[in-house]
């Protein structure tokens, strides 16, 4: 009788759940597309953001154009991004050790606009790793001789 009231229940119970997943609606799917635009264009915005340090300087002061054209700190010269994506990982001598596009975008952060790193799971760095990621060099512009 035990095993009976125990197959009634267990047959009760995935009968309830089979009914409640039929009546959900199904999930709308976000666009992949969409929302890495989305992201990026969030990140081209924190790019030129103060509120990620404390000395009034953005990710623009030393990154020329959102990081289309070469840059300066001090007497440093940075060059423009191109395709960064397809170049991290990579080795930093400075820091002596490998580092991702993200940790290298909160070492700036620290270093440069003394701020606080952001968390691995903040979408802000998701969003300024997305832009800085997108960003390819600028390219030259042609003299007025040369457009002739």
């Amino acid at each position: 009788m035990k095993r009976v009231a125990v197959l009634f229940l267990a047959f009760l119970f995935l009968t309830c759940a089979v009914l409640a997943y039929a009546g959900q609606e199904e999930k709308k799917m976000a666009d992949p597309a969409a929302e890495l635009a989305k992201s990026v264009k969030n990140g081209k915005v924190l790019f030129g953001d103060e509120s990620l340090g404390t000395n009034g300087m953005t990710c623009n002061s030393c990154h020329a154009e959102g990081g289309t054209k070469d840059g300066k700190m001090g007497e440093m010269v940075i060059p423009a991004f191109d395709n960064l994506a397809a170049k991290y990982p990579k080795y930093f001598k400075m820091a002596e050790k490998v580092m991702t596009l993200s940790q290298v975008n909160n070492a700036c952060i620290v270093m440069a606009m003394k701020g606080k790193p952001l968390s691995w799971d903040d979408q802000k760095l998701a969003d300024l790793t997305a832009y800085v990621a997108s960003v390819k060099k600028a390219k030259p512009e042609k003299k007025a001789e040369e457009a002739k």
